[in-house]
């Protein structure tokens, strides 16, 4: 009897999960496979997924018709979050388009469901990852995912920094994790924004318990930009009290290498100023250096 080819979403799990054994530290004692294994059972795939003596993947025949792969994409995400390489996270990526291709040719309404849950849940990791850009044509998606690419900055020219923490409040309701650093009390952000479960740094030369930064530490801050996970938004609200402290040629340069930062790890930068404090030439000069989508 003719053996049934398995689908392109099977074949893609498979090669998505030989990938990340390769990838898993500890081949010389083993560890990877015990890693292995606790992970397949993370993610619901521990009945379904056989490793061989060789370090051959199959998938059980008998697993089949009870595999849900779309809720095993959804807790792949979960579990790795940004902690893909470049080449797991390409696997992966055709994995999810595989089963949303799939999910959605059996019920277009369901995984339609299905998508807009991964989109509140995780939206900045699939936008990270590109899986948004790479979704068919004729799939709805919100506006903010079209405005918060990757790598993008955002220079919001306001008063006070109303419509940058909207934005950013915004993102946090469609999955993104949000960072940001602020000249005020880190308590009273996440009560008028409503950013409770966001890491708020306060810009301050004062002691206190809560996690600080001095503004004329530039390294500090480019290193906490540095660790930000992809698809994540990181909020400036303090670019006077980094001028006054080291003058506007020094924040200039400090904002430019938090772009270049940003660009690499796939985040993207929201930074609030106050035209009212700055010159014309000075405007201009952030406006060329920073090229932000929003002015």
């Amino acid at each position: 009897m003719e053996r049934t080819a398995e689908p392109p979403s099977i074949l893609a799990l498979k090669s998505f999960l030989h990938e990340l054994l390769l990838a898993l530290p500890g081949k010389e004692l083993g560890e990877n496979v015990i890693e292995f294994q606790r992970f397949l059972k993370n993610v619901g795939l521990g009945d379904a997924v056989s490793l061989g003596e060789k370090g051959n993947i199959s998938i059980e025949p008998s697993a089949l018709p009870s595999l849900n792969l779309p809720e095993a994409a959804r807790k792949i995400l979960l579990y790795l979050g940004d902690q893909m390489d470049p080449v797991l996270s390409e696997l992966y990526v055709k994995l999810f388009l595989e089963t949303y291709e799939e999910f959605r040719s059996s019920s277009e309404p369901a995984a339609n469901i299905w998508l807009g849950q991964l989109l509140r849940d995780c939206g900045g990791l699939l936008s990270g990852y590109g899986i948004i850009d790479r979704l068919p044509k004729n799939v709805k998606m919100p506006q903010l995912f079209q405005l918060m690419k990757p790598g993008s900055i955002h220079l919001k020219k306001e008063e006070k920094p109303a419509e940058s923490y909207a934005l950013v409040k915004e993102a946090v309701n469609y999955g993104f994790k949000a960072f940001c650093v602020t000249k005020l009390e880190p308590s009273k952000i996440r009560y008028r924004y409503g950013l409770k479960n966001s890491e708020i740094i306060w810009l301050t030369f004062k002691k206190v318990k809560e996690r600080t930064i001095t503004p004329d530490d530039l390294a500090g801050l480019s290193s906490f930009v540095s660790g930000v996970g992809l698809g994540s938004v990181v909020l400036f609200d303090c670019f006077q009290e980094i001028k006054v402290v080291n003058g506007f040629k020094g924040a200039l340069e400090f904002f430019r290498e938090l772009r270049t930062i940003c660009a690499k790890n796939k985040s993207i930068l929201v930074i609030s100023i106050n035209p009212m404090k700055l010159t014309e030439e000075q405007l201009s000069a952030l406006d060329q250096a920073l090229g932000g989508r929003e002015k």
